[in-house]
């Protein structure tokens, strides 16, 4: 394959993912299959193919392609990957362990947890194969919340009215050129503010860091726009910004 074609088709499968493997924390109880999910429903105009959509089994193998190799694991290659679809019977035992002392884990939660331990080498469980073996052995997580008589999930919080919360995040999406280094390859990324209710983007604009003067720019920007909200929740807030919003 053309080798500029790979990268497209590299940089658009790390764009379906990334909202998964861009996070430094674990993602919550379903959180994970919920964002394959909207990804698998979405149509593309997917590079070198015809096709215009991809279904969530595709999804977990890119996720284990990168977590295992990177950025490379991404490309098209004629060569069959050695994959391995067993796990060992310890390690599975371990996985049946930690899913019946918190039945709510996913299983991106248990490989995070089995990695960060050391138990596995990162990348060498895939969550599709580790999901396979867990509904053998009966510790299926659904079933497992209904037997604790927990399985009626969480009420969803919302403001109740435009303009009393403003949410914002970073997101990693795709390599895009150096401006300074045209022959290098930089991640982009977008900073969004959304307001809580009406799901509005009050301001959305791209960096090239994640750093707080970007957070401070998109803020002032939103701000000029729409004027200040009641309440700004992010990861973190300068705290000349916080005496702006909360004027003692």
């Amino acid at each position: 394959m053309d080798p500029k074609l790979s990268e497209q088709v590299a940089a658009f499968r790390y764009s379906l993912i990334a909202p998964i493997v861009s996070r430094q924390t674990p993602m919550a109880p379903g959180e994970t299959k919920a964002c394959l999910e909207e990804a698998a429903g979405k149509v593309y105009d997917i590079p070198g193919s015809s096709r215009t959509g991809v279904s969530v089994r595709t999804l977990e193998r890119y996720l284990h392609l990168y977590r295992k190799y990177g950025w490379d694991g991404l490309k098209p290659n004629p060569r069959k990957r050695k994959t391995n679809f067993s796990i060992p019977a310890a390690l599975l035992q371990r996985a049946i362990q930690l899913r019946r002392e918190r039945p709510e884990r996913s299983v991106e939660q248990l490989i995070f947890i089995l990695e960060k331990s050391g138990e596995a080498p990162p990348g060498s469980i895939a969550p599709s194969t580790l999901a396979r073996h867990l509904r053998k052995a009966g510790v299926c997580r659904r079933e497992l919340l209904k037997e604790a008589g927990r399985d009626k999930g969480y009420r969803r919080f919302e403001a109740e009215d435009a303009h009393l919360l403003w949410q914002s995040d970073f997101q990693h999406s795709l390599y895009l050129p150096d401006p300074r280094n045209p022959k290098k390859r930089k991640k982009a990324i977008l900073c969004a503010i959304l307001d809580d209710f009406s799901r509005y983007l009050v301001h959305a604009q791209f960096y090239w860091d994640e750093k707080m003067p970007r957070l401070e720019d998109s803020l002032k920007k939103a701000i000029l726009k729409h004027g200040i909200p009641e309440q700004f929740y992010c990861d973190y807030v300068p705290r000349h910004i916080i005496a702006v919003m909360c004027p003692s």
